[in-house]
């Protein structure tokens, strides 16, 4: 990128990008989800109303409806400088929390039933007596290894998340 003009459309084109997912895997509106995806490069900093409006291309009415929504859903928060009235809005470590424990609730209920298949299994297998009708039990459960480690990583994430927050506000 060699101008202030290519990193701007290359701004445009990664929240474009990450809107179109967050729509389909949050089924986030289009444009709270291009919200989400412009607050999520502004990171602690964040972003004007007016910025929304300008960089959005969207209406006022528009940006205000969803930004409003986005907040009710504990998303988007903002904060004011002293002396300045503007609002500058960012992502909100709970939004961000409970996006994790939806995930969390997710893979905890899977790893749940997929231990209780195995459980299923041995327990079938200690009953049935012809070979060829027991169920196949392997020694290794990649799968289940699979949704453990990430809860983990999730519990992890979510400890950091609530750790840089309380750093980021004293």
């Amino acid at each position: 990128m060699k101008t202030l003009k290519e990193i701007e459309d290359r701004k445009k084109d990664i929240v474009e990008r990450y809107g179109l997912f967050m729509e389909k895997s949050e089924n986030f509106a289009p444009i709270s989800a291009r919200i989400f995806s412009t607050l999520l490069m502004a990171e602690k900093k964040g972003a004007t109303f007016e910025y929304l409006v300008h960089f959005l291309g969207a209406s006022k009415s528009t940006i205000s409806t969803n930004l409003h929504k986005l907040s009710n859903m504990n998303i988007v928060e903002y904060y004011t400088k002293p002396g300045d009235r503007k609002k500058y809005f960012r992502l909100s470590p709970v939004g961000f929390i409970s996006f994790l424990d939806k995930d969390l609730v997710k893979f905890k209920t899977e790893s749940a039933l997929v231990e209780e298949i195995i459980d299923f299994k041995k327990s079938a297998n200690e009953i049935i007596e012809d070979s060829e009708s027991k169920f196949i039990l392997h020694e290794d459960t990649p799968y289940l290894d699979y949704i453990n480690n990430s809860i983990k990583g999730l519990e992890i994430l979510k400890e950091k998340i609530r750790t840089n927050c309380l750093l980021s506000n004293k």
